[in-house]
């Protein structure tokens, strides 16, 4: 009998321990061009690979951001795919299911869950987001800095160190929520394109409402810092966050309730 190389392969692959064949399944998820047509063509190809392709440790590396002509031309099936993938903890999935359902459902609470998955993940965007959400609510502004403090990877509320620009440590910058808010702000428009409905601005809260009692005591908050277009260094996280909050729902709204 002359084996095929196909046939090969196959036999090849019912012999490797399901550890592997899993590893192999999550790489091609998380590299391929196409993840979801190369993960059903390999479930295709024997029982080993099927039942691969069926653990959650794949679902979680699928590059769900490469999946752009389903999202566009198949947008039912490409809904359900997102929904399976947040099932299994996928975190640009739970990102993006998590911005439905508080961008197009006005589900907060269920939306915010996913987005903290996301964020647990090490999902930059889902951080920020969920930033800007929870200074909407005075009882969970300190969660508010903290997704902050991690987009701009700072470890304390004083962390140390001196900026580039020769400001004190307690100066905060928002260098990289700039990065992350244009993200956000793209992705949440792709969700919103086909609502109907009426959309609303979310009032931004007066400083006064600060909860931690700190107020901007200095002219130099807000000013630009380098020749990073948008950037600027703050005196504290308080007026960072203020800031970000409103750069933020100046560009998206939430439905109307």
């Amino acid at each position: 009998m002359v084996l095929t190389r196909s046939m090969a392969a196959r036999r090849t692959l019912l012999a490797l321990p399901h550890d592997i064949v899993v590893e192999i399944a999550g790489h091609i998820a998380a590299s391929s061009p196409q993840p979801m047509e190369d993960i059903c063509s390999l479930r295709a190809t024997c029982q080993a690979t099927h039942a691969a392709c069926k653990e959650g440790a794949v679902g979680r590396r699928v590059a769900l951001e490469r999946e752009h002509t389903m999202r566009w031309f198949e947008h039912d099936r490409y809904l359900a795919l997102v929904r399976n993938l947040a099932g299994a903890g996928n975190p640009e999935a739970c990102f993006v299911l998590g911005l439905t359902l508080v961008f197009t459902q006005g589900r907060t609470g269920l939306g915010t869950d996913r987005l903290k998955r996301a964020a647990v993940a090490g999902h930059k965007a889902a951080a920020y987001v969920l930033g800007v959400l929870c200074y909407t609510n005075g009882e969970t502004r300190d969660d508010a800095k903290r997704y902050i403090r991690q987009i701009e990877a700072e470890t304390a509320p004083d962390g140390g160190g001196v900026h580039g620009h020769g400001c004190k440590a307690a100066m905060k910058t928002n260098r990289e929520c700039i990065r992350w808010r244009d993200q956000a702000v793209h992705a949440i428009r792709e969700v919103t394109w086909r609502m109907d409905r009426e959309m609303v601005p979310v009032p931004v809260a007066p400083p006064e409402d600060e909860d931690d009692g700190q107020h901007c005591e200095g002219s130099g908050c807000g000013v630009p810092d380098g020749w990073n277009s948008g950037c600027a260094v703050f005196c504290s996280e308080g007026c960072r966050i203020r800031h970000e909050y409103f750069q933020f729902f100046s560009r998206v709204s939430l439905p109307a309730r």
